[in-house]
């Protein structure tokens, strides 16, 4: 059984999740906080640790101006995870992100990425990695 924050679905058991959550601090169509969260399968024969800096040098290649201020391990819903906080150019003017990639036990990672337009203030940062640190794993049901 597949569960989501509407329902339920029963789903073959070998099929994985790929969706893509969003969530932001502005009600309104203004540009604001937003924390994203995907999914992604880890190669085989690549560990996490490979894996994240895997993902930095393809977003150091993708994202215009791309700057890296900081990496740290870091753990999130009592599992492995790496915290990336950078800045980069968007179509839209500069982003700020920090991207936290959690290590599944199913050799899958959860990247919850919070982004601000322009730059977060000391409070959004300490906010987010709050928010974070309340992640609460559930073992996979689909």
């Amino acid at each position: 059984m597949y569960h989501f924050n509407e329902g339920s679905l029963d789903l073959p058991e070998s099929w994985i999740d790929q969706t893509i959550n969003i969530v932001s601090s502005s009600g309104s169509l203004e540009p604001g906080l937003t924390i994203t969260m995907t999914r992604d399968a880890i190669p085989w024969g690549m560990g996490f640790s490979e894996y994240v800096e895997d993902q930095i040098a393809q977003v150091t290649e993708a994202l215009t101006d791309f700057t890296l201020l900081g990496r740290k391990p870091v753990t999130a819903g009592r599992s492995a995870a790496y915290e990336i906080e950078c800045r980069w150019k968007a179509k839209s003017g500069p982003m700020h992100q920090i991207i936290t990639t959690v290590q599944l036990s199913d050799n899958r990672a959860l990247v919850l990425t919070a982004s601000h337009p322009g730059e977060m203030t000391a409070n959004q940062q300490t906010e987010v990695r709050r928010i974070i640190s309340t992640l609460n794993l559930q073992q996979r049901r689909g």
